[in-house]
């Protein structure tokens, strides 16, 4: 067997809410991300999450990840791809997006530039990005260095007020219970991101795995020789894995890997 090049999401996959605290890992994850390398494998995150938030979670662990739904790629600690929102399409998308009242954040690697939002959520949202002095409340178009966004909706309404505004190719991935959203633009996304994660490394298709949860890892599983769904995964996702394992917190990632054979 070739070595393999494994992508795995975070939220919902990797980092998961149990008992109430959020951003837990489960210990058979790591034990499987560890025998994996010690196998010869090469282990990759592929999310919609920072830089920053993927070494604060994963210290020392990841270097190769497709970050930020595609906008940053980065192969064995070198970046080969970071697409930053030109100027233009920032001020086009806050107008759009300002027409129909959504509150939305437009996403960088240190920093979050925020509008629309309740100062009564800034608290729980800031938890969420779990990165020091994120959110920005002021901002003009040409300070933003964002190369994605999320989108806030605290209610279901609110969120069918703004779904209108979400055409053209753009996919809208709602996180079940959670107060933020995250958007992949047609011209990037994880699929593209992979795309040119694999370009440059040399990598044929059929030596790729992923592991995703979803609306946004669709186009990842589309990108790899073999997708495997979280049980707790979104039906369309599973729909499109070639194997569904069991959920995040029943070994999901462990047993993934050993029915995969890669253990």
């Amino acid at each position: 067997m070739n070595p393999k090049t494994i992508f795995f999401d975070l939220d919902g996959t990797l980092l998961g809410t149990k008992n109430g605290q959020k951003f837990q890992i489960p210990h058979s994850a790591l034990r499987a991300l560890s025998r994996l390398r010690e196998n010869g494998h090469r282990i990759a995150v592929c999310s919609g999450r920072q830089e920053a938030f993927i070494h604060k979670f994963f210290p020392g662990l990841f270097q190769s990840y497709v970050a930020q739904n595609g906008a940053h790629v980065v192969v064995d600690g070198k970046t080969v791809l970071d697409r930053i929102l030109p100027e233009e399409r920032v001020k086009s998308l806050a107008k759009h997006f300002d027409s129909f009242g959504c509150g939305y954040v437009f996403l960088g690697k240190q920093h979050g530039w925020a509008r629309n939002i309740p100062d009564r959520l800034f608290g729980s949202i800031e938890e969420i990005y779990s990165l020091p002095h994120f959110l920005i409340r002021e901002w003009e178009p040409n300070q933003v260095k964002a190369g994605m966004m999320d989108f806030v909706f605290e209610t279901d309404e609110e969120y069918k007020k703004c779904a209108g505004a979400f055409t053209g190719g753009m996919i809208l991935n709602r996180h079940p219970g959670g107060l933020t959203s995250d958007l992949s633009f047609p011209e990037w996304d994880k699929g593209k991101g992979i795309g040119a994660f694999l370009s440059q490394a040399g990598i044929a298709k059929e030596d790729t795995v992923a592991f995703g949860d979803g609306y946004n890892d669709v186009s990842m599983m589309e990108s790899v020789g073999c997708a495997v769904a979280m049980g707790n995964a979104v039906d369309k996702v599973k729909q499109k894995a070639d194997y569904v394992t069991t959920p995040i917190f029943e070994d999901g990632i462990e047993n993934g890997l050993q029915h995969l054979g890669l253990l």
